[in-house]
């Protein structure tokens, strides 16, 4: 066996290396003949995809393939100029949060005559569940001895304290909240209206205002409650005041 010389070895070393480059550059040159390919072939997708739809839009496509027109969208009808105050009513005061906790699912003011479901606008819907669904819209029935101010649709505490903030309205706000509220709470609102010691009708507002109607009045009760409970500590404070000063106080002479 002939022993392996030096230059042989190189020789070996430098074929296998041509070799190599030479795979690379077909792996190269195979590469970049799929890119264009592909290139070309997108090419040819994007043209007969345009062709396509120049001959949908044409006029004799059209007789057997038509695009029904999209329905125009509704239009706002046209209102007379309104005062500053009607147009401060019309603005949305609640945020999406507070629709959602107070479950207000009524639509924004304007939309109503926007389609809700089905082809039917919001007044439509009404107008079925008041035939169909009665018990949706129970009757009104007025409060006797209500103000006659208040007699004619339900009472909204939330009025009553809007108006209690006129010397005017505040006399019959005040009676109906007491109409509307559980007696429990009748003798702290009399204490409020008639500003019995550091109370004032502003405490009403302040003490039982609340994220919703229902709890508003909810929380008429526990407020008085707490109002009598302190007036009785501040009695049995004063009594033990009372008391105590006559005991320290110094006595005559010959009284035991």
């Amino acid at each position: 066996m002939k022993p392996i010389t030096a230059a042989q070895t190189r020789k070996e070393e430098s074929r296998k290396r041509r070799r190599a480059a030479e795979r690379w550059q077909r792996y190269i040159q195979d590469l970049r003949r799929r890119q264009q390919m592909q290139a070309e072939s997108d090419r040819r997708r994007k043209w007969l995809l345009l062709l396509l739809l120049w001959a949908l839009e044409s006029k004799p496509a059209q007789l057997f393939f038509p695009s029904p027109d999209p329905a125009p969208p509704p239009t706002t009808p046209k209102r007379s100029a309104a005062r500053k105050s009607e147009i401060k009513a019309a603005v949305e005061t609640l945020s999406d949060y507070d629709r959602h906790y107070l479950y207000d699912h009524r639509p924004r003011r304007g939309e109503e005559h926007l389609e809700v479901y089905d082809g039917l606008t919001w007044n439509d819907i009404i107008a079925y569940n008041r035939i169909h669904r009665p018990h949706l819209f129970p009757a009104f029935r007025p409060i006797p001895g209500m103000p006659k101010r208040y007699a004619d649709e339900p009472v909204n505490v939330w009025t009553l304290f809007d108006h209690m903030s006129s010397d005017y309205h505040r006399p019959d706000a005040i009676k109906a909240l007491k109409l509307i509220v559980d007696s429990r709470a009748h003798d702290w609102i009399d204490a409020c209206a008639t500003e019995v010691g550091d109370l004032t009708y502003k405490d009403l507002r302040r003490q039982c205002k609340r994220r919703t109607p229902a709890m508003t009045l909810h929380e008429f009760p526990r407020a008085a409650t707490w109002w009598r409970e302190s007036v009785r500590r501040e009695e049995e404070e004063k009594k033990r005041t009372v008391k105590e000063t006559s005991d320290d106080a110094p006595k005559l002479p010959g009284v035991d």
